[in-house]
């Protein structure tokens, strides 16, 4: 419910703070006294249009709060989503705007879009009346209207999901089907790189071994006179290292004899000498070992020019070319299996297709059956409501579609996220006119009432919990405006019901009944509104049934109207 709303700055409304209560709360007051301009600040809070025309002249920014008590778990969970924490269910909606177009919108001081405000406004309140809240000017509201009073809309919402999933599956199906069409062509570049990869018989280390021996083999006569040089200066020269060395040991050991000291010394000497020799023979080995190989040194360039070409297409080195091989390797799995996964993906939308096909053509009956009772029920609340020769229909319509699955009537019909088939609300208010689409035909006072009549027959039914009439009462008196009064009192029952009228039969029904009033202080124009008590009521409702001059007669019909 409503608890409170507080409005500054907004067209002729200074500031202003009420609280309203549950059941049905009335607002009355003279034309013009600013009863409209508070349905539109309600607007405001619920996500509508921030129009800047709207700020108080003189003033720069004009502020909606509003307090809502939640009980749809549903709801607080979806507020919740937003990153929104509610205490006791409890929501406090801020709406700001500025001259310079901008506007912010909060939920418990939290920074929330408008477009979030209106999807969560939307269930909080409707709004029946000059509007943009009437939902019977959304034809695909008809639809979610003729559900909830046939009771099918678990099966409209099992319905979206199955179609959801299988949209779903449909555009798997064509990612593949895109895929496959060219599949042939990138299994055989796979292939043929596959083999490339393989044929050349790559290791990790083989790059780096063939270029040490390219190095070798090109240095080759370097090589050798160095290591020829290097054996003569250690030992096949006259004077060389290894005979230098070994006439040195020989003396060192001479005088062994003379200073056992000298041992370490000489052992030393000795083990140079055998190092130096071993050197020698290595060396020499070595020599023998080298050679002028002009075949190998280009099957080696061969090699590294190949690997390089490998290089340029898979990767920057060997193990980047191994690794690239897995993946063409993962892919080619990939593709050879990609025909078996839609094979499957085909039986499991055809699968569906049957599924969807029973539901829509069930929910379409259940629909059509529905709508014969629903027309009955509405036309004989609006009778009710003192339309008396009124017309209702509900219009079904079902495009072809010639590719379509679902057969309905001996024809392929189009399927969409609702069903099959469009409804929408056809309505005749006087005698000898044809029933016409209720959005081209009816007035704003009639629209109050033919909502007023659904929510008659649909208040258990409907989950919105705030309902606002506007000009529900245009038009009629009397009994009529007692029946009007009495079925805005049904509609309250387990819910908050704000109407806005010019009928004392109304306004004696209310539970909390408010006036609307406006002022004049200081040269300016003041909109208030206030909570009458019992007293106040009794004089509001006389005025409004009797005029500005209030009789004794018009006080005990205003008791009565109370009473009643």
């Amino acid at each position: 419910m409503l608890k409170e709303i507080k409005i500054s700055n907004f067209a002729i409304i200074k500031n202003l703070s009420v609280e309203f209560l549950p059941g049905l709360n009335v607002l009355t007051g003279e034309t013009g006294a600013g009863k409209s301009i508070l349905m539109s600040a309600l607007n405001l809070i619920l996500g509508g249009r921030a129009d800047t025309d709207y700020i108080r002249s003189g003033e720069t920014t004009a502020t909606v709060e509003a307090v809502f008590q939640i009980e749809d778990p549903a709801l607080l969970n979806d507020i919740r989503a937003q990153g929104i924490e509610t205490e006791d269910g409890e929501l406090l909606v801020k709406r700001n705007m500025s001259h310079n177009g901008k506007s912010r919108c909060f939920l418990n001081d939290g920074n929330i879009t408008v477009a979030t405000l209106a999807k969560i406004g939307n269930r909080l309140v409707d709004i029946h009346g000059q509007h943009d809240h009437q939902t019977l000017l959304r034809p695909d509201t008809h639809v979610v209207l003729l559900d909830l009073f046939g009771k099918s809309k678990a099966t409209c919402q099992r319905f979206g999901l199955e179609f959801a999933d299988y949209q779903s599956s449909r555009r798997d199906l064509e990612s593949m089907r895109l895929k496959e069409k060219n599949r042939t062509e990138r299994q055989e570049l796979l292939k043929f790189q596959l083999s490339e990869i393989e044929q050349a018989g790559l290791s990790p280390e083989e790059e780096g071994e063939l270029k040490t021996e390219k190095n070798i083999l090109q240095h080759a006569e370097k090589i050798q006179q160095t290591v020829e040089q290097t054996l003569g200066q250690l030992s096949e020269s006259e004077g060389s290292a290894l005979e230098q060395l070994g006439r040195a040991q020989k003396e060192i050991e001479s005088l062994l004899d003379l200073d056992p000291a000298l041992k370490s010394q000489a052992e030393r000497a000795q083990t140079a000498y055998c190092e130096l020799e071993e050197m020698v023979a290595e060396l020499q080995t070595y020599l023998r070992g080298i050679e002028f190989n002009p075949p190998r040194l280009e099957e080696i360039e061969d090699r590294l020019a190949e690997i390089n070409g490998l290089k340029r297409k898979y990767g920057m080195d060997i193990p980047a070319i191994l690794a690239e091989r897995e993946k063409i390797a993962q892919e080619l799995d990939t593709l050879g299996a990609n025909q078996e996964k839609m094979d499957s993906l085909e039986k499991e939308i055809k699968r569906r297709e049957k599924t969807l096909e029973e539901l829509a053509t069930t929910l379409a009956d259940v629909r059509e059956k529905t709508a014969k009772k629903f027309k009955q029920d509405v036309e004989k609340e609006l009778r009710e409501l003192g339309m008396a020769e009124v017309q209702f229909g509900v219009r079904f319509d079902y495009p072809a579609d010639p590719d379509g699955f679902v057969h309905f009537r001996e024809k392929k019909v189009k399927l969409h996220p609702g069903g099959i088939g469009t409804v929408e609300f056809l309505f005749s208010p006087n005698p000898g006119e044809e029933l016409r689409p209720l959005i081209k035909i009816a007035s704003g006072g009639e629209l109050s009432r033919v909502m007023l009549a659904l929510k008659s027959i649909l208040h258990e039914q409907d989950p919105v919990p705030v309902m606002v009439f506007d000009e529900v009462d245009a038009g009629v008196g009397g009994k009529v405006a007692e029946k009007v009064g009495v079925k805005l009192a049904k509609v309250a029952v387990g819910k908050q019901v704000f109407c806005i009228t010019h009928l004392p039969q109304i306004a004696g029904l209310a539970k909390a009944h408010f006036r609307v009033q406006k002022t004049v202080k200081d040269s300016r124009t003041h909109s208030t509104i206030v909570q009458l008590n019992y007293d106040e009521r009794v004089e509001e409702i006389a005025r409004m049934s009797g005029g500005e001059t209030i009789t004794p007669a018009t006080l005990k019909f205003a008791r009565e109207m109370i009473k009643k």
